[in-house]
């Protein structure tokens, strides 16, 4: 009756979900890059700089090993 009675959502895991949001903004990333007309090996060296420079003060995220997979998924998904 009351939203207080309510059970609250689970969620996943923190980890889980950060993984997921940067999975989604390397996903993106391409996308755009795609549309704009550049090629798979500049998207992938780009964007593997790009998560480099996110992550300079910290370890090297889950991530960055992923962002070739990621583009090439990218790219066969928008085939012509």
């Amino acid at each position: 009756m009351f939203i207080w009675d309510e059970k609250p959502k689970s969620f996943q895991n923190t980890n889980e979900r950060r993984r997921a949001m940067y999975r989604r903004e390397v996903e993106d990333r391409a996308g755009l890059l795609l549309r704009l007309g550049y090629a798979s090996k500049d998207v992938k060296s780009r964007l593997r700089k790009s998560v480099d420079w996110d992550f300079d003060m910290h370890k090297s995220p889950d991530h960055a090993d992923d962002v070739d997979r990621i583009v090439d998924d990218v790219y066969k998904r928008n085939q012509k």
